[in-house]
């Protein structure tokens, strides 16, 4: 491991976290928020989704160089404009790079402040488009159509759950636009809705388990299987997390008055947790399972 690894996983981690939560976020507003007032939450959002492409398209730049170094184990030639039209043309990586470039470029001519071109629905495709473009590269691509159709549910349920956490403190708190009554009608939904989503993450989570390993369980004490096991244990968190929240909280919001606080300090637990399982995929999708 050297430095050119280290800041590879931090740009996978921000291209990751970012995607999520535009996908999350839009999908959210779509499908779940009641459209009195989807639109003006979509507004108050719309300056965080521009930093959120902005954000992604350069952590995409960056990308490239670091490959280059990785590949060519060092700085020397990294940067040289050669070197990264050898890599973005001549391998794997790169042609995985050029479909990524052109899906954040797409992200952010969405986000831009143009009422034409903004808005959830267009949000939530493009978005849709680079998470697909991140299937292109690491140990899906090596397996073929099947494990890249796995991966591709997985970070779409993922986001649909944990990308809408933001979006859902965000409308728990005093600044909501939403009603007493249509907070807790949009927190049903979400809970609801979310029964089905976590079973497509634990599901295509375990299937691109198996298609990596050959089995759910590792080989050998690996950094891999370290690192994975550490990822599975936040994901059980964030889960009992969730059940603790649709079974007990949601439905006494309209009782009691701690129920809304407890809900928020659960939300915000289930974000630090989502964004310590990203950065640990960062880090596995680049490391040697076996």
């Amino acid at each position: 491991m050297n430095s050119a690894d280290v800041l590879l996983w931090l740009c996978r981690w921000l291209t990751h976290g970012a995607a999520l939560w535009l996908w999350g976020s839009a999908l959210f507003l779509l499908a779940l928020v009641p459209a009195g007032v989807r639109q003006p939450i979509w507004q108050a959002l719309a300056r965080w989704q521009r930093r959120a492409s902005l954000v992604i398209l350069l952590a995409t730049l960056c990308a490239l160089p670091l490959h280059s170094a990785i590949l060519a184990d060092g700085w020397t030639d990294s940067w040289q404009p050669a070197t990264l039209l050898s890599v973005a043309r001549d391998s794997g990586i790169g042609h995985a790079w050029c479909w990524q470039l052109a899906a954040a470029l797409l992200l952010l001519l969405s986000s831009w402040p143009r009422r034409s071109l903004t808005s959830p629905g267009i949000s939530a495709l493009s978005s849709a488009a680079l998470l697909s473009s991140l299937t292109l590269s690491g140990h899906a691509a090596m397996d073929g159509l099947g494990h890249q159709l796995t991966d591709l549910l997985h970070l779409l349920s993922s986001g649909a759950w944990l990308g809408a956490l933001p979006l859902v403190l965000r409308l728990s708190g005093p600044s909501a636009a939403a009603s007493p009554a249509v907070l807790r009608q949009i927190m049903l939904r979400f809970s609801t809705a979310g029964h089905g989503v976590v079973l497509l993450v634990i599901a295509s989570g375990l299937g691109n388990l198996y298609l990596i390993n050959g089995s759910l369980l590792p080989d050998s004490p690996s950094p891999y299987a370290i690192l994975l096991g550490l990822k599975l244990l936040m994901v059980a968190g964030m889960t009992l997390l969730a059940l603790y929240n649709r079974y007990y909280l949601v439905p006494r919001m309209a009782s009691s008055p701690r129920a809304l606080p407890c809900f928020q300090r659960a939300v915000r637990l289930q974000i630090a947790l989502c964004l310590l399982a990203l950065l640990l995929l960062a880090c596995l999708g680049t490391l040697d399972p076996h």
